[in-house]
């Protein structure tokens, strides 16, 4: 996948706009989250498949039928040690799989109250963007 040449700045300008937005099912939920970053800095989308649920149960369906959250992402996995700024990860919070952004030593995810930031340690796994 290849990022758009000013990426760096649509990723500051991305972050700003979702910064107080809360968590919504099929709005700004983790994979919405990711995958509207991943399409603002290379121009793809890869959640135009199953855009459109409005609810857990739905999203529940979506990542069952996908065999599971890995299933869902169709990029290059990566040790969590080699992420760079803008790859999606895959991280656990509380017993719950949840992807975020790498920023750095940090990766980004939607939380009820706008944008958490969370260790990278935390990653399972990273996907190439």
């Amino acid at each position: 996948m290849t990022r758009v040449p000013d990426w760096p700045e649509r990723l500051v300008s991305f972050i700003n706009e979702r910064r107080n937005l809360p968590f919504v099912w099929g709005q700004n939920d983790c994979a919405l989250f990711a995958a509207d970053l991943i399409g603002e800095i290379t121009g793809v989308d890869l959640a135009a498949d199953v855009r459109g649920y409005s609810s857990e149960r739905e999203a529940a369906r979506i990542i069952r039928d996908a065999g599971g959250m890995r299933g869902l992402v169709s990029l290059p996995e990566k040790h969590p040690g080699l992420a760079q700024r803008g790859d999606a990860v895959l991280a656990l919070i509380e017993g719950r799989e949840t992807f975020g952004i790498c920023v750095g030593t940090q990766y980004i995810a939607p939380g009820m109250d706008g944008l958490v930031f969370r260790p990278m340690s935390e990653a399972m796994v990273v996907f190439e963007v």
